[in-house]
C-alpha cells in the first residue's frame, strides 16, 4: 500500500517515464544528484534475498527491453523462505511476465558496483471500484493481519526539527487515539504507544515511526548500494509478515515501520512548520494513512503496476490514472494513494476505512491479549527457515504520494 508520494499524479508519472535514456534527477535537500534511467519491457525473472543482516528483503528483477537488452533492477520487498516484506508507498514487487516501464536510479555500493533501484513503475489496465482493500502477502496472497489484539508502536526519539517542542509526538498520539475511538464500536484492535526509543527499519520486533531529514533513502553498505526512495512519497510503511503456506501463521504481521519524508516535504501541523518553501505534508493526514497500512489496509486504487488487488466484494481496483471518473468512495478514503500539498482530509478515518479495520479485527474475535509478535526461534509461535527458523518472513513497502498539481475531482 502506498500513501505518501509527493505530488506526482499517475498521469504525470506516465509522462515522465516516456523519455528514454539516462538523465540526472532532481534530488531533495541534503541529497546529491542521482542518475536516472528508463527501462521498458517484460520481466523475465525475479529473485528475492535477505540483505543488511536480515533488516530488508531485496528483489532483483530482470527486464528484457526492446532489442533483447536485459536490465536488472532492484526493489525493497519480496518473500524469502516463507517470510515476506512489503514497503507501502513503494511500487509492488515485479513478477515474471509483467509488462512495465520502470524509472530507476543508477547507484553504486561502497565497492563501486552499479545497481538500479526502482523509483517508479507504470503500466496500463482497465477500471473497477472499491469500498476497502486489504494488503496481501507477496507469494501466498493471503490477507495480512496481526495475531495479537494490538500493535505496540514506538516513536524515534529524534522526532523532527520541522515542529517546535514535542508537537510531532503529541500529534501522532492524537492520531492513534482517533483511530482507536473510531473503530471501538466494532473492532477489538488497539494501537498502543510504547514511548520513545532509538531503532531503525527492520525485522526487530519494534514498530517504529521515524522522520528522515538528511536523506530520503537507506544508506549504502559493504553489501548493498544506497536505496533511494521516491521523492514524491511523503511516507513509507514497511511490513514484515509470514508468507509460507505450510505455516499455521501464514499472513501474520510481525513488524511494521513507518518512515516520514522530511527531506522533500515540510512536516506541518495546522499549516505550521519551521520549514518554508516546500510542499506541506500535514502530519495527521499522512500518519493516519500510514497507520491504516500498519493495521493491514491497502490503497483504494491501482497504479497499474504489480498485482491488481480486489476489494472486500471481490471487485478489481479502479485504475488511479482515471482520476476524474473515480467514485468519491475511492478518492475520499483515508487509504487513497494520493494527497495534495497541505491536504488535511485524511486526518480522520472514513467509514470505508473503519469498515476495513472492523472486518479484519471484528470485536467478536477479541483474543483478549496484547503481546509483541514472537520472532525468536524455538518459541511456541516461532518463525523458521533453512537457518533454523520455522518459516521466513516476507516484506512489503507501501507509500502515500502527494499530487503537487491539484488532482481533478
Amino acid at each position: 500500500m502506498q500513501l505518501i508520494r509527493s505530488a506526482v499524479a499517475a498521469g504525470a508519472v506516465a509522462a515522465a517515464l516516456a523519455a528514454p535514456g539516462v538523465r540526472p534527477a532532481a534530488a531533495g535537500p541534503g541529497a546529491g544528484a542521482v542518475q536516472e534511467e528508463t527501462v521498458t519491457g517484460q520481466v523475465v525473472s525475479a529473485t528475492s534475498r535477505w540483505s543488511r543482516g536480515r533488516t530488508s528483503i531485496i528483489t532483483e528483477s530482470v527486464i528484457r527491453a526492446q532489442g533483447g537488452r536485459e536490465v536488472t533492477v532492484r526493489q525493497l520487498g519480496g518473500s524469502v523462505d516463507g517470510i515476506g516484506m512489503v514497503v507501502l508507498h513503494s511500487e509492488a514487487v515485479l513478477r515474471p511476465g509483467d509488462q512495465v516501464t520502470a524509472k530507476v536510479a543508477v547507484t553504486r555500493d561502497l565497492h563501486g558496483r552499479v545497481s538500479r533501484p526502482v523509483r517508479s513503475l507504470y503500466a496500463r489496465a482497465g477500471a473497477g471500484r472499491i469500498p476497502f482493500v486489504r494488503t496481501e502477502a507477496t507469494v501466498t496472497r493471503v490477507p495480512l493481519a496481526w495475531r495479537s489484539g494490538c500493535a505496540q508502536i514506538w516513536f524515534h526519539e529524534d522526532g523532527t526539527t520541522h515542529l517546535d517542542g514535542d508537537l510531532e509526538f503529541d500529534e501522532m498520539e492524537r492520531v492513534l487515539t482517533r483511530w482507536r475511538h473510531d473503530i471501538q464500536s466494532c473492532s477489538y484492535f488497539d494501537l498502543r504507544f510504547q514511548g520513545l526509543r532509538k531503532a531503525g527499519v527492520g525485522l526487530d520486533g519494534y514498530n517504529m515511526v521515524i522522520f528522515h531529514e538528511d536523506s530520503w533513502s537507506r544508506p549504502a553498505t559493504d553489501e548493498d548500494p544506497e536505496e533511494p526512495y521516491d521523492p514524491a512519497a511523503a511516507g513509507l510503511t514497511t511490513l514484515f509478515f509470514i508468507d509460507d503456506p505450510a505455516s499455521k501463521r501464514n499472513g501474520t504481521l510481525l513488524d511494521a515501520d513507518v518512515e516520514l519524508n522530511a527531506v522533500n516535504f515540510a512536516i506541518a501541523v495546522d499549516h505550521h512548520s519551521n520549514v518554508v518553501g516546500r510542499c506541506e505534508s500535514d502530519l495527521a493526514n499522512t500518519f493516519t494513512h500510514e497507520i491504516g497500512h500498519l493495521m493491514g489496509l491497502d490503497h483504494t486504487c491501482w497504479t497499474g503496476a504489480g498485482v491488481r488487488l480486489t476489494d472486500n466484494e471481490q471487485q478489481p481496483l479502479p485504475l488511479c490514472s482515471l482520476d476524474p471518473n473515480l467514485p468519491a468512495t475511492v478518492r475520499d478514503a483515508t487509504m487513497f494513494n494520493f494527497q495534495d500539498c497541505g491536504e488535511t482530509k485524511k486526518a480522520s478515518p472514513e467509514p470505508d476505512d473503519i469498515s476495513g479495520v472492523c472486518a479484519i479485527y471484528p470485536i467478536e474475535d477479541n483474543p483478549h491479549e496484547c503481546l509483541p509478535a514472537e520472532l525468536e526461534p524455538g518459541a511456541s509461535c516461532a518463525v523458521s527457515a533453512g537457518n533454523g527458523w520455522a518459516g521466513a518472513p516476507g516484506m512489503i513497502a507501501l507509500a502515500l504520494v502527494v499530487a503537487r498539481r491539484r488532482r481533478r475531482r
